[in-house]
Order: C-alpha cells, then sequence, then structure tokens
C-alpha cells in the first residue's frame, strides 16, 4: 500500500514519465531527443533512488564526532544557531518546530539537564505588520516558563547569518569572561559554523545534532528504492552548506 502511495506522488509521477519519454526515444532511435531527458532521469535517480545523498550529506556530518549529552562538562553558555524554530500565531506554544528542530530540543535537553546556566538562542528576522521582530526572541519569550532561579535564556536577537551569531556571542564572551562554550547547530552545519566561531575568537566546543544522513540516523544505507523528495531537500542542503563555506572562506570568515 504504500509502494503503491508513492507511485502515484508528483515525484514519482515525473520519474515514471520521464523513464517512458527516454524508453520511446530509444526505441525510436532518436538519440540526440533522448539525450536531454535521459540526463534528467539519471539525476532524479541518482538524487532520489539511492544512497548519493545521504552519502553527500555525512561527509559533512562526520567531521564532529558524535556528542551523549551526559558526557559533557559543564559550560558557562550553550549557544543554540537559530533554523529550528520559528514564531507561529497558531501553535499553543507560540513558535513552530521546523525540520531543524532538534537543534532547539538538544539546546533544551542542555539546558534543563545542568550543562550550564545560560541558553543563548540564535535566528534571523521575520516581519510582523511591517516591522522586523526576532525569531530568537519569540522563541525565549515562549520558553520562559521553562527557566528556573539558576537558568536563564538570552536572545541575540536579529541575526543576519552565522557569522553575525559568531560575533555576537564574542561580544558577549568578552563582556562576561566565558570559559567554556557549547555550540548547538545540525551536523552538517557544525563545520562551517564551528569554524566561523573559531575565527571570531569564540572557543567552542561542538555538540552536533539533527543529521540527515541514513547512515548517521537509522544505521544503515538505503540502496534502490522508488523517488523520494527527501533526497532532494538533502541534496539542496548539502549543495547550501558547500556554497556558504566557500562563500565563507572567501570573505575570510572560515
Amino acid at each position: 500500500m504504500k509502494s503503491l502511495i508513492v507511485l502515484f506522488q508528483p515525484l514519482c509521477l515525473v520519474w515514471l514519465l520521464l523513464a517512458g519519454w527516454l524508453v520511446h526515444a530509444c526505441w525510436r532511435r532518436r538519440w540526440r531527443s533522448a539525450v536531454l531527458p535521459g540526463l534528467a532521469w539519471l539525476l532524479l535517480t541518482a538524487f532520489t533512488c539511492t544512497p548519493l545523498a545521504s552519502v553527500l550529506i555525512s561527509t559533512l556530518e562526520d567531521q564532529h564526532s558524535r556528542v551523549v549529552s551526559f558526557d559533557l562538562l559543564p559550560a558557562d553558555a550553550i549557544v543554540c544557531l537559530g533554523g529550528g524554530a520559528e514564531p507561529s500565531v497558531s501553535e499553543p506554544s507560540g513558535f513552530h518546530l521546523k525540520a531543524s528542530g532538534d537543534r532547539l530540543s538538544t539546546a533544551l535537553a542542555l539546558w534543563q539537564g545542568g550543562k550550564a546556566p545560560l541558553l543563548v538562542l540564535g535566528g534571523g528576522g521575520y516581519r510582523d505588520k511591517g516591522t522586523l521582530l526576532s525569531e530568537a526572541d519569540r522563541v525565549a519569550e515562549a520558553l520562559k516558563p521553562l527557566s528556573g532561579e539558576s537558568r536563564s535564556i538570552l536572545s541575540l536577537g536579529v541575526c543576519a547569518d552565522t557569522r553575525d551569531e559568531a560575533l555576537k556571542v564574542a561580544s558577549l564572551l568578552k563582556e562576561r569572561g566565558w570559559k567554556r562554550i557549547l555550540l548547538v547547530t545540525s551536523a552538517y552545519h557544525m563545520p562551517r559554523a564551528f569554524g566561523t566561531f573559531q575565527k571570531a575568537g569564540v572557543p567552542v566546543e561542538a555538540v552536533p545534532c539533527n543529521y540527515l544522513s541514513s547512515m548517521n540516523r537509522v544505521g544503515e544505507l538505503h540502496w534502490l528504492h522508488l523517488p523520494h523528495a527527501d533526497g532532494l531537500v538533502v541534496v539542496n542542503t548539502w549543495l547550501h552548506e558547500i556554497l556558504g563555506a566557500w562563500h565563507y572562506r572567501r570573505q575570510g570568515w572560515l
């Protein structure tokens, strides 16, 4: 039943139509007309029917060792990079967890587990009635009932990018005399984030989470299967990080 449902998904239908077009062109020996649809079908097959996407993203995820929370030594602060949550007028909590919501859940687990007295939230901005507001401010406000006398939450306000988050944390480091900081972000984003914070003069300990590779999530690669949109999402994420790292190096931020 699940396979039948997959067959009727738009991505799978496009894949089947391309395959049909390719077979028809080859049957008619129209080799030139088969080149472009053939390349499109091969790319779609490679990224959505094979473990190629998982292999690519794992090259980023495996650059930092996996962490077990109870093995971590106490720190001065936990810095959670943005992108894991966004404000919502409908959710009871006041915010919506996005695909990288593991960033926030991991940081919260460390914070409530006593690994640091301060939780620092990063993130971008959003517009409400023409006013630019902070994603981190909204999430921090919703989480305030969780803070007690021994724990507190700090928002970095509206951050333009990871570089901006690193610079703001660097200022706090000098101001408050922090010695040890736990950096929480997605495993695929950690290489760029870790290098950016180090370049900004912030010594951080990496706490990667939100693994996307099937090898890192379930311990195995999924070989040939029907097309699935997750592969395209993972490849897009990998490409974003590769181009992002290139841009950061070019700017001297990494």
